[in-house]
């Protein structure tokens, strides 16, 4: 929840409104006299302090859910509030947290979304502690069986989660909240429900949901079925490269995202490589796409592992166009496609690559 305290966003309407903003209580050293739009990435305003009560005045353009801080960087975020004309006050409690005791309807019902969530999230919280204590008895090497339990329990507890912001999203679709929810939790929520939702959502067109219509569309890129969306990018002899050069001609391609400077990338190398090996003699190929951002990096990365199927990429990191293409949010990652270039499965990694393979190659 510290992290989703720390969000704002933009929505949108056309009426310049002003907001005063007081927090009162224990403001604690420093004090959170910082109010900023992490996705505008500009602070709007800094508190005015007069008799233990910071004050901030703000005009804006548009509604905006912002985020009050104790410093100019956007660390310590202290309380998420909804910028939009009314009046609000916040109480910060003794442990530093900030809470909204007054203010519009739509900060209201944003409390209260909070607290749902967040009591939803408690679980995670006893898990990872319990992680921790697992990760430091076993010096780091986590029984199978053990970490089976942990992948098991982490998932239950994502998916209650995930119930909870669905179901505070579409119990607020006159306001604001959504946004929140929609901005932090995209991607989880699945592009059936996203795109149900948005049909009717009063703030769809809001300029800060930009990107989860980027992400939805990356998403349905990879979905069983989608064609292949090109990506152009060079290979290591810096030659114009397009995945489409491999993709659709005949064999199963696993496209694979990674990088040189990615721990995961490179422990997943070996199971990639095994599959390669075993499976290329039947028509099957491989394809990465790096995230690097430095040639000399990517070429000894792909040295030292020992990767000798065909690589591309942009040199632009996690700006790389394969991000937005195929909504790429963390790597390894892969996409499974078919010999007429659709999708078979995405995120293939492990025991399940081998597994897929078997069901298609070994015939």
């Amino acid at each position: 929840m510290t992290i989703l305290a720390a969000i704002c966003m933009t929505a949108c309407t056309e009426t310049q409104t002003e907001t005063v903003i007081k927090v009162s209580g224990n403001l604690g050293d420093p004090q959170p006299t910082f109010l900023y739009n992490v996705f505008g990435a500009e602070i709007l305003a800094e508190g005015q302090v007069a008799d233990s009560i910071v004050t901030f005045a703000v005009d804006t353009l548009d509604p905006v859910i912002a985020t009050i801080g104790r410093s100019a960087d956007r660390r310590q975020p202290v309380c998420a509030v909804i910028i939009d004309g009314e009046p609000i006050e916040i109480t910060v409690n003794e442990e530093g947290k900030g809470e909204v005791t007054k203010g519009s309807e739509s900060n209201m019902k944003l409390v209260e979304a909070m607290e749902r969530v967040e009591l939803a999230g408690k679980p995670m919280k006893q898990l990872m502690e319990e992680y921790g204590e697992a990760h430091q008895k076993y010096n780091g090497d986590i029984p199978a069986e053990m970490m089976q339990g942990f992948d098991k329990r982490h998932e239950e507890i994502s998916k209650a989660i995930n119930d909870v912001e669905k179901q505070v999203i579409l119990e607020n679709k006159d306001n604001l909240v959504p946004v929140f929810y929609l901005r932090t939790g995209g991607d989880a929520l699945g592009v059936e429900f996203l795109e149900e939702f948005l049909k009717d959502y009063k703030y769809k067109d809001c300029k800060v949901l930009e990107p989860v219509l980027k992400s939805i569309s990356g998403e349905k890129n990879k979905l069983p079925g989608a064609p292949v969306v090109d990506f152009v990018g060079k290979d290591l002899n810096d030659n114009e490269c397009h995945l489409t050069d491999y993709v659709g001609k005949g064999k199963y391609v696993l496209v694979d995202f990674w990088a040189s400077w990615c721990g995961p990338c490179r422990a997943e190398m070996p199971n990639v490589k095994e599959n390669y090996e075993k499976y290329r003699e039947k028509g099957f190929e491989v394809v990465g796409i790096s995230f690097d951002d430095n040639k000399e990096a990517w070429e000894k990365g792909v040295q030292d592992l020992g990767i000798t199927w065909p690589q591309i990429s942009d040199l632009k990191g996690w700006g790389c166009a394969a991000s937005d293409l195929y909504n790429i949010k963390g790597i390894p990652a892969t996409i499974l496609y078919g010999p007429d270039g659709k999708v078979i499965k995405a995120n293939l990694r492990g025991e399940e690559l081998g597994k897929t393979l078997a069901e298609y190659l070994d015939k």
